[in-house]
């Protein structure tokens, strides 16, 4: 097969190597699926199949005891943040959700290509929003073919930098490049999320979220990575325009309070939140940076690509002082939220 013949299956979501692709013999565990790398959003949204090429992904599928062919479960994938995968992924999350009877998969978008963190540099060319948001929905489409999980009850948690790929992946024009044979996410929760300052917005005359979304925001006062104002300005104008989502603000918390009692001054933290910019993205090649592009905190119109990119530049700054604080009573409240989200409580 040529190399761009296997370029475009992986797009497609059609594997070349069916044992990484098909979980249909029930394993657990360690597993591996295709997805693909895509320099941004722009070419992703867009099919532009000369800058990607296929990405092999690894993640961990926790079960839980009540789970068999006859008694398909929920499942919730879990997209990391910045640090990428941090152990309570597994003593938090897979420990609450799967006695409560919910499969968890965690994905791992950064140790197969190569990246450790991303806190110090959001804009790491090795692992793009672009590039994390199709792994989400490769995650989704392999997940689907599990005997014991129930494709029309999967949902997907993004924390900070993997609330990107936990909301983008609501929209039809950024699931349209891969193909997850049919499965859609029923539910959508980004959780301290990176997306709000720095919004590629889907087509809003045309596209809704395909699923329920569910913004869980720290405190505004204590937040030092994202504007949970700008956050629920936007979650609030999503909702007007008739898409269901909800928002919702735990006092008290800071970034990563889901971390146990950790709690701690990050001295490198690379934060967007003095940005407020947005573009109306569209899939049509050639069409350039998008509609209705503007810098929100100046009013101005992005004139192209070169505006855009001064703005992120100037806005996106290393905060000294960027918070992180674990807090064990607002957990406990966003885990039985997250349950009920999910119909499972």
């Amino acid at each position: 097969m040529k190399l761009k013949q296997v370029i475009a299956s992986m797009l497609l979501g059609v594997s070349a190597i069916v044992g990484a692709n098909n979980l249909s013999d029930g394993r657990t565990g360690k597993i591996e699926f295709e997805s693909i790398n895509t320099p941004d959003m722009w070419q992703y949204a867009r099919r532009n199949l000369t800058n990607t090429r296929a990405q092999t992904i690894t993640g961990d599928l926790l079960m839980p005891r009540n789970a068999t062919a006859g008694n398909r479960v929920p499942a919730l994938v879990i997209m990391h943040g910045s640090a990428g995968v941090e152990p309570w992924a597994y003593d938090l999350w897979a420990a609450r959700m799967n006695p409560a009877g919910v499969a968890v998969l965690v994905v791992d978008s950064y140790k197969p290509r190569g990246v450790e963190s991303t806190g110090t540099n959001q804009n790491n060319a090795n692992v793009t929003i672009a590039s994390q948001t199709a792994d989400a929905l490769n995650a989704l489409r392999v997940l689907a073919t599990h005997p014991q999980i129930d494709p029309a009850r999967i949902f997907v948690i993004g924390m900070s930098r993997g609330g990107n790929p936990a909301f983008y992946s609501a929209w039809p024009m950024f699931q349209a490049p891969v193909n997850t044979n049919g499965a859609k996410f029923a539910g959508h929760i980004p959780l301290y999320p990176g997306m709000c300052n720095i919004r590629y917005r889907a087509n809003d005359d045309n596209d809704k979220a395909t699923a329920p979304i569910m913004f869980a925001l720290p405190d505004r006062d204590r937040e030092d990575y994202q504007d949970v104002a700008v956050c629920e300005r936007y979650a609030n104008e999503l909702a007007a325009l008739g898409n269901q989502v909800t928002v919702k603000e735990y006092k008290g918390t800071y970034h990563a309070w889901d971390g146990g009692a950790r709690r701690f001054r990050y001295a490198e933290g690379h934060t967007a939140k003095a940005c407020d910019m947005e573009l109306q993205m569209t899939n049509v090649m050639g069409s350039g940076l998008g509609r209705n592009a503007r810098n929100l905190k100046t009013n101005e119109p992005f004139k192209g690509f070169e505006d855009w990119n001064t703005a992120i530049n100037g806005c996106m700054v290393v905060n000294p002082r960027s918070r992180i604080g674990g807090d064990h009573s607002q957990t406990d409240a966003l885990i039985a939220d997250v349950l009920k989200f999910m119909g499972v409580r």
